[in-house]
């Protein structure tokens, strides 16, 4: 009972010491001008569409251009939310509003974290040293922080997805259907990840898994075909979804495509690379920012030690059940993003949906099941490119400081 008492204290300092860190950084943006996007554009920032959410997504008017096909119920729901703040807070500013969307979506990346760390005690049998140390790479990694603090719907599927990895493991069929609503809702392709997870992470039957997938299916169309979103959905599904696919590829040759795989999906998801003074597509020269698939050394061999930590995981628990979930994940974002090439260019925007299917696979490196030696090397290792990814990025932070001041 002592040791039980004593491992709840260390969680709840290890989540409000985490919620202190975010706060901080919260205030700080506060006395930035960031979160007043007035005169800001889209894609001022790594391609994130952050001025288009906060005026469009949450607005008292709901949005009924096509972007509702990607985001339908998100939609819905940034426009239930700017309803809910007139009536509690009146008239505000736009600075105050985007605020008070992080404010949500801050709430949110704690509960994923949250939902991380049962995942790795409960389901994993992990010690709590080492779940804190993965939930800390997890929480604190760029690519957490930046879409903690910007206004997308990377966050949100971050949690979704989590949350799926431990619903469909516990075979709690009405979470899991309702996450697959949710997680759609979200990002449309994000119904293929959570799919993915709902297959691979129950250890059910087959015939329960396929009803559990076609239980989803229909309760989105319901949903959909209920909501104000309805008429636009389906009269542009097909047509604008297709377009997308078109108009977001990128056809590469190999080895600069391999050099964009490598940065962006074991890169960028924690550190902060090379920036140019425009968006990824060339746009908004010297009044914008997005990564190059290149960094310094020293985050370069970082990232190389996390593929090689990725690659020995997986090698190690190839017999794992565990391990299917999280490699069909990272499996499906490698052939979306990479051999498809969709959206590689700016592939940054992508990582919250892979980031938590690493951290997965890597945790199997350290469970007890593994020899302790072999462990004990992988968790030092990890411990090491924890200190990389916050010492490594305070010159990228000190960088994005001065251009969003």
């Amino acid at each position: 009972m002592i040791n039980e008492r004593k491992l709840f204290l260390h969680r709840l300092l290890f989540f409000a010491g985490l919620a202190a860190i975010y706060g901080l950084i919260f205030l700080y943006l506060c006395q930035t001008p960031f979160f007043d996007v007035t005169n800001a554009h889209n894609d001022r920032l790594f391609s994130a569409d952050d001025v288009y959410y906060v005026k469009h997504f949450y607005a008292s008017v709901m949005d009924d251009s096509v972007r509702i096909i990607k985001h339908p119920l998100l939609v819905v729901f940034g426009w239930l939310f700017t309803r809910l703040e007139g009536l509690v807070f009146g008239a505000i500013s736009l600075k105050r509003h985007y605020a008070l969307i992080v404010c949500f979506q801050l709430c949110l990346s704690l509960l994923s974290t949250f939902y991380l760390e049962r995942i790795l005690r409960r389901q994993y049998g992990m010690r709590q040293r080492r779940v804190f140390l993965l939930c800390a790479i997890y929480a604190l990694a760029f690519s957490t922080l930046f879409y903690t603090f910007v206004a997308e719907s990377y966050i949100i599927s971050s949690l979704l997805l989590l949350m799926t990895f431990y619903y469909a493991r516990r075979q709690n069929a009405p979470m899991t259907v309702l996450l697959g609503v949710l997680a759609a809702g979200t990002t449309i392709t994000n119904a293929f990840l959570w799919a993915i997870i709902a297959w691979l992470a129950d250890p059910g039957s087959r015939k329960r898994r396929l009803a559990i997938l076609f239980l989803s299916g229909i309760c989105f169309c319901i949903v959909v075909a209920l909501s104000p979103a309805r008429d636009i959905f389906y009269a542009n599904i097909i047509s604008s979804g297709l377009g997308s696919a078109h108009n977001y590829s990128d056809h590469f040759g190999l080895l600069e495509t391999l050099t964009r795989v490598f940065f962006i999906f074991f890169g960028s998801t924690a550190f902060y690379l090379h920036t140019a003074l425009q968006s990824p597509f060339g746009d908004f020269a010297g009044d914008a920012l997005s990564f190059l698939p290149s960094a310094s050394f020293p985050i370069g061999l970082a990232a190389l030690v996390w593929l090689v930590f990725l690659i020995w995981s997986t090698i190690r628990a190839r017999k794992d059940p565990l391990l299917r979930a999280p490699l069909g994940v990272l499996g499906f974002n490698l052939l979306l993003h990479g051999v498809i090439q969709y959206g590689l260019k700016e592939g940054f925007l992508y990582s919250l949906h892979h980031l938590p299917a690493q951290i997965l696979i890597i945790a199997l490196a350290v469970r007890p099941e593994t020899p302790e030696r072999p462990a004990r090397i992988t968790e030092g290792m990890l411990w090491c490119y924890l200190v990389c990814e916050v010492v490594l990025n305070i010159p990228g932070y000190l960088e994005l400081i001065q251009f969003i001041s």
